[in-house]
């Protein structure tokens, strides 16, 4: 940080330009060299796990440059947000930001050019991308449509019979999104599909063309595209005549990174970009294609030499990174043992023998294989392990990792586990709908409280009676019964804020109260009843939650507790308010969010940086997404409400694609899927529940609607189950590929023959599977500890007479010499429920009245055997 400038106004900073750091150029080995010496025609690179893939990508861009290309002719396309942003700030650090070329997403690319060609005819407005949880809702919305339409004789979709009664199901809704997006992959509109359905005698698959045909529609009458859609229509624009011809004679060179992701549609793209022999690197590694669900065709790698060829028609030139620069010897030869059952027939036989025997820069690394009898034992152990890793060989808690295959189902049960051990975690993989985010629950909880109270309001008369009210003159003027001689009471004032919600509101962010200032304005409000005449009031959440409802209340109140709730009750009727004048969901959000300390709150906690910035971070990102979603919602549909607005926001089960991804703790172990750590890398890493079944998982995807039959030129083939393996097989290469130095894999192997039994992965590292069969030796945790330490001394028959010391006072113990004798016991008188009458009670531990026994803390020598006792000091 600058130091403070005392010119002009106080406080006030000066900034200054600082320099970039000079960033020398790493040293490359000789195939390194050879890739950032190509200077025209496609080349496929195999890059290996920790062989230097994204330095010499870097590299060959920055030595185009240098020999004096145009960064605005160079093109860098790789696949995750991060991993641009990665290359974007590489690249500017090492030839200069003015310098550095585009670096982009498939997707970002492919809108930029579709909005580019934009038919300013048809759509005034910019066609926005529809997010994956507005597809989810899209898709099954229209499904759920179905059966009115076809009840009223307008559907244009006629599924079959034996489908009709899963069409409102979110299982279905998933094979349906399948189905469209292999279509676009394909390059299959919705007639192409239709006489492809009709041809091979799929009445599903015609059902989903004309599906298809109606999804598109809603889409163009939204202005929206999807990700498939946007791909589809960008390599449309590409091979129209005009556009192709720019495209071709502005970019001299196109990088790819990780190009074994890439789906058929993106391959079309850069044939459009590059093809007919031009300048095209792609940088992959057919062992890690992992995304098969995701559309990603492991083909695509191993076809790209016949693919892209040169321009005189020969096959693509294919490099090899040969050096690791990541695992040790040791380790680098377990998981080498794996790529030999993962056959690659298509590439040169001598480039795929290179690709897999990589040399390693140092020695040492090595994998250890463990079974364990019970899910239980194998995740304490599992926990000593990085306790001891951390304690006793100085690993950072950071420099640690445990990836799981499935991680819905896994890790809850690892996090519990772990947590409980005192291993602290960073979880990757919990990814929630927007709806369920900490920061944009209350948010939506206050939203939704006012959107239904302006809608009840709306159905009544200008007086506030409602019009379901008896009578001409309502309820209130129905005459007393004559001979009626006690007074009626009067009707309990009700609130349109109900307690829950209202309790739920006032202890969150929005008013940032806590149990103690509840409770002293709770006992307030009920005093301000009792001094109105009411000698019995209302409990007080129900004066909360009236109070919040009629926020003027409150004025009188001590604003030390008060405040809080007073300032969300404005914010509240402002906001309804502001729905009641016609506004808009996202207007009434700004209200809510504006009018209170929070968000200055969470920006002061995002730049003091920490364990809180990085929740902070998070927070805001979340209701920078919520305000997104509100404003798409709104422009989408065209004002359909707040609580239409919240249904749909409710309907929304898949996580959103926030703006930028979740901080990283650097002080814990990472907890995450396999597919989730590609790309990553730790000094320690435990693969954890490597079980038959669950990991190799040979279950069909999408058997219902079969989408990966749908070809080009005809009906494929379904997925083999040898096909499965393989993808399951490199899935297991990647996770064990992420350790440096230390990989430990383990499994469950019950006794029992029909238990859980290890993955057939276990035997293909080359090492000894060790079996385990009892719990850590000694716990590594203070609670463990204190916990083990409680029941020794308890329970001291839990340790074998050598470890067992002398109790206290008896001779050799080493309060003996200096420890009182305590007071003896007079004879017990045993009463009621075996309370003991002898003096002193405190001293005393007196068995029940069948067996009346009291005997004194200290054992006498009469009695040399101690009586534990659960009422014991150490019992507590």
């Amino acid at each position: 940080m600058h130091p403070r400038m005392r010119q002009g106004s106080r406080g006030a900073y000066r900034l200054v330009r600082t320099p970039l750091a000079r960033v020398d150029p790493p040293r490359l080995d000789a195939n390194q060299r050879a890739v950032v010496d190509h200077t025209s025609g496609p080349l496929l690179v195999l890059a290996g796990p920790g062989t230097g893939k994204t330095t010499t990508l870097v590299e060959s861009v920055a030595a185009r440059i240098a020999r004096g290309g145009d960064p605005e002719r160079v093109l860098v396309l790789t696949f995750s947000r991060k991993a641009a942003v990665e290359l974007r700030d590489r690249m500017a650090l090492r030839m200069g930001a003015a310098r550095a070329p585009q670096a982009t997403t498939f997707h970002s690319f492919c809108y930029a050019l579709v909005r580019a060609h934009q038919d300013v005819g048809l759509f005034v407005e910019p066609l926005r991308l529809l997010s994956g949880p507005e597809q989810d809702v899209a898709v099954r919305g229209l499904l759920a449509g179905q059966p009115d339409l076809e009840r009223l004789g307008l559907a244009h979709v006629r599924w079959p019979d034996e489908l009709r009664a899963c069409l409102t199901t979110r299982g279905f809704a998933d094979e349906v999104r399948a189905v469209l997006a292999r279509s676009r992959e394909l390059g299959l509109s919705p007639g192409a599909l239709r006489s492809f359905a009709a041809r091979i005698g799929r009445p599903d698959w015609m059902a989903a063309s004309a599906f298809l045909a109606e999804y598109l529609d809603v889409l163009d009458l939204q202005g929206v595209l999807d990700y498939a859609e946007l791909v589809h229509r960008a390599v449309l624009l590409a091979r129209r005549p005009g556009v192709a011809e720019r495209l071709a004679a502005h970019y001299d060179a196109v990088y790819v990174d990780e190009y074994q992701d890439t789906d058929p549609a993106q391959a079309r793209l850069l044939h459009a970009l590059a093809g007919s022999g031009r300048t095209l690197v792609a940088f992959g590694d057919p062992d890690q294609s992992i995304y098969t669900f995701r559309g990603a065709d492991v083909n695509g790698i191993l076809d790209f030499p016949d693919a892209f060829p040169r321009a005189d028609g020969r096959p693509a030139p294919v490099e090899v990174l040969r050096t690791s620069r990541r695992s040790g010897a040791g380790l680098l030869a377990a998981t080498r043992l794996l790529t030999q059952r993962m056959p690659l027939n298509r590439l040169p036989a001598e480039k795929v023998r290179a690709h897999r025997e990589l040399a390693p820069v140092r020695d040492g690394g090595h994998a250890e294989v463990y079974t364990y009898p019970t899910p239980g034992t194998e995740l304490d152990n599992i926990a000593d392990v990085l306790r001891r890793a951390h304690l006793e060989d100085g690993v950072p808690w950071g420099e640690m990792a445990v990836l799981v295959r499935a991680g819905s189902r896994t890790i809850p049960t690892v996090r519990r586990a772990l947590t409980a051990a005192g291993v602290p975690l960073d979880i990757d993989g919990n990814d929630l709908p927007l709806r369920h985010e900490p920061a944009v629950t209350p948010l939506l909880t206050a939203l939704k409280a006012v959107a239904e109270a302006e809608a009840d309001a709306s159905g009544t008369d200008a007086s506030g009676t409602h019009a379901e009210s008896s009578g001409p003159a309502g309820p209130a003027a129905s005459p007393e019964p004559a001979g009626s001689a006690e007074p009626v009471e009067p009707a309990r004032e009700s609130s349109w804020l109900d307690t829950e919600t209202a309790l739920t509101l006032l202890a969150s962010p929005l008013a940032g109260m806590d149990a103690a200032d509840l409770r002293r304005l709770g006992r307030a409000l009920r005093e301000e009843e009792r001094a109105a005449g009411n000698h019995v009031p209302p409990p007080s959440d129900e004066l909360l939650a009236r109070a919040l409802a009629e926020p003027e209340r409150l004025v009188a109140h001590d604003p030390a507790y008060a405040r809080g709730a007073q300032r969300l009750g404005v914010l509240l009727r402002k906001a309804r308010e502001r729905l009641a004048g016609g506004g808009t969901a996202e207007e009434a959000l700004w209200e809510l969010w504006d009018g209170t300390p929070w968000p200055q709150r969470l920006a002061r906690a995002a730049r003091r940086g920490g364990a809180a910035g990085r929740n902070a971070d998070r927070d805001l990102d979340a209701v920078c997404a919520l305000f997104a979603t509100a404003a798409r919602a709104e422009e989408r549909t065209g004002g359909r409400g707040a609580l239409n607005f919240l249904e749909e926001i409710d309907a929304q089960d898949i996580a959103a694609d926030t703006l930028t991804r979740r901080a990283v703790r650097p002080d814990a172990v990472r907890l995450m899927t396999a597919h989730r750590s590609k790309g990553l890398e730790w000094r320690l890493v435990v693969v954890a529940g490597v079980q038959e079944g669950l990991w190799p998982d040979l279950r069909r995807r999408g058997s219902l609607l079969e989408a990966d039959r749908i070809g080009r030129d005809g009906l494929a083939e379904p997925l083999t189950p040898g096909a499965l393996l393989a993808e399951e097989r490199r899935l297991f290469y990647v996770a064990a590929t992420r350790a440096r130095e230390r990989l430990i894999v383990t499994a469950v192997k019950a006794p029992a023959d029909d238990g859980d039994q290890p993955s057939r992965f276990l035997t293909e590292l080359g090492v000894e599977p060790k079996d385990v069969t009892g719990r850590p030796r000694r716990p590594l945790s203070v609670a463990a500890l204190v916990a083990e330490l409680r029941a020794t001394t308890v329970d001291p028959g839990s340790r074998t007479p050598s470890e067992r010391p002398p109790p206290a006072g008896w001779p050799g113990s080493p309060r003996s010499a200096t420890r009182t004798a305590a007071p003896s016991c007079r004879p017990p008188t045993p009463t009621a429920g075996g309370a003991c009458t002898s003096r002193p009670r405190a001293r005393c531990r007196c068995a029940t009245a069948t067996s009346p026994s009291c005997s004194p803390e200290a054992p006498s020598t009469s009695s040399p055997t101690p009586v534990p006792s659960s009422g014991s000091s150490a019992a507590r």
